[in-house]
């Protein structure tokens, strides 16, 4: 898996299942519920970065 090769003591790593209907739920990180909006926020705020609008 690609996700293998980023390091992560340099960077955010976020991973959760891809948001659709069929896989949103089925695997051992479903983003249903992942908060990895809040958690990309989160991080940005704390390393003084600015935050992602993230509504449409």
């Amino acid at each position: 898996e690609k996700g293998a090769l980023i390091s992560r003591t340099k960077h955010c790593v976020l991973t959760s299942s891809h948001p659709s209907p069929l896989g949103a739920t089925k695997t051992a990180e479903p983003f249903i519920g992942s908060k990895c909006f809040s958690k990309a926020n989160a991080y940005l705020a704390s390393h003084n970065k600015p935050e992602i609008d993230w509504t449409l």
